[in-house]
């Protein structure tokens, strides 16, 4: 089972100033490439993801000796961030130096037609949930909720522009047949902005969708409060990014009083990495510090 290549990773462990004996939460572990490298210099962490494969893979890994750290540094949980508090005083981590949240979807979860992440996979639910045992899958939303809604979640989450020439597409499809898959998804977002145009706004109105049932801006917002609170003084906070909107949070967040920001602009990958990871490309870092 193949993850993502980190992004940002020597700037992740540079600015989280990882050195031993220090201890660090990753509250969205994925593929588990930033906190490897964390126990790798030293850290000790408890590494958190709502995604029950990104935990069951990481256990294997550690099973098969493939990653080579001492098992001992890592504590996995099965949770979403927005429970970092309750989480981290189950696994005795009330105290840390260091958090990073590493946003958005991985390559793995995109490479999963059965979450319906991507439009690559037509066959595949619309379903969207980081954790499928919660929720309602985006299928739900399309067949069921209003046209402005609609229009609203693809707007605001999707930030595409012809969010209402969509909205109403769906509604009077799913009149016609319910909308189950990626591939009836595709196909009405392609007759309203023509095949050539079809996949770039797809990705748009997937996020959009994905943004709204995983709560993902409500989520980040309640994670970074709890987050703070469980910093020690000096202990730092990282996040990785993907689109403006959590970003815009990110930065608002960072204007705390408690807070000293580290970055003054955000990190982003340099032409190499870009060159490697598409996934890079979109990608920025804020640290600050808690004072």
């Amino acid at each position: 089972m193949t993850y993502h290549i980190p992004v940002l990773l020597h700037e992740v462990i540079e600015g989280l100033n990882v050195s031993s004996g220090k201890r660090f939460i990753d509250a969205t572990f994925g593929g588990g490439g930033h906190g490897v490298e964390i126990i790798r210099r030293g850290g000790e962490l408890l590494g958190i993801d709502t995604d029950s494969e990104a935990i069951v893979n990481a256990k294997q890994k550690i099973e098969d000796g493939e990653w080579k750290i001492d098992k001992e540094k890592l504590t996995l949980f099965q949770g979403n961030f927005r429970d970092i508090d309750i989480i981290a005083q189950k696994k005795g981590f009330e105290r840390v130096d260091g958090i990073l949240f590493d946003l958005g979807v991985s390559s793995h979860q995109l490479d999963s037609g059965e979450r319906g992440f991507s439009y690559r996979f037509p066959d595949m639910p619309f379903d969207l949930r980081m954790n499928q045992k919660e929720g309602i899958p985006a299928s739900e939303i399309v067949n069921h909720e209003s046209e402005e809604e609609l229009k609203r979640i693809i707007g605001t989450y999707g930030e595409e522009e012809s969010c209402g020439l969509i909205a109403h597409a769906l509604v009077h499809s799913r009149i016609k047949k319910e909308i189950q898959t990626t591939g009836d998804v595709l196909a009405i977002i392609e007759k309203v902005v023509g095949e050539r145009n079809g996949y770039s706004t797809a990705s748009k109105v997937f996020q959009g969708f994905r943004i709204y049932v995983n709560d993902e801006l409500g989520n980040l917002k309640i994670g970074l409060d709890k987050g703070l609170e469980l910093l020690r003084p000096g202990g730092r906070i990282a996040v990785i990014s993907f689109h403006s909107l959590e970003d815009r949070i990110v930065k608002l967040f960072f204007q705390r009083k408690e807070l000293r920001i580290i970055t003054k602009k955000p990190v982003i990958a340099g032409m190499i990495e870009q060159q490697q990871s598409k996934r890079s490309r979109s990608a920025k870092l804020r640290i600050a510090e808690k004072i």
